[in-house]
């Protein structure tokens, strides 16, 4: 006869440390070309991402206090300009953190 046996630590997980990164699937595009945006994040008690497309748009999506976070967001641009898009990581245990990336549409 074989026993097995486990249990479930009761034990809260040490936060993550406060973390975001942005990165585009490209750089440069036409005016209407859609750009994806990926996201990634960790921390203790992700509350939410917020980015903002430098070009009066933003988006946000609720982390609802998970550890870490892997978001994509799309955007396409109507103007040529060189945009600069910041994404923030809202954590309920640590404050915010900020990352960019430029984009330029031509």
């Amino acid at each position: 006869m074989l026993a097995v046996a486990s249990a479930c630590s009761t034990e809260p997980l040490e936060p993550l440390p406060l973390d975001v990164t942005i990165a585009a699937n490209r750089t440069t595009a036409a005016p209407g070309d859609t750009i994806t945006f990926v996201t990634d994040a960790q921390g203790g008690s992700l509350v939410g991402v917020q980015v903002d497309y430098g070009d009066d748009t933003a988006d946000s999506f609720a982390t609802a206090g998970a550890r870490t976070a892997h978001v994509t967001f799309k955007h396409a641009y109507s103007q040529r300009a060189t945009y600069t898009v910041r994404v923030v990581v809202t954590d309920a245990l640590a404050g915010q953190k900020e990352a960019s990336v430029q984009v330029r549409v031509n």
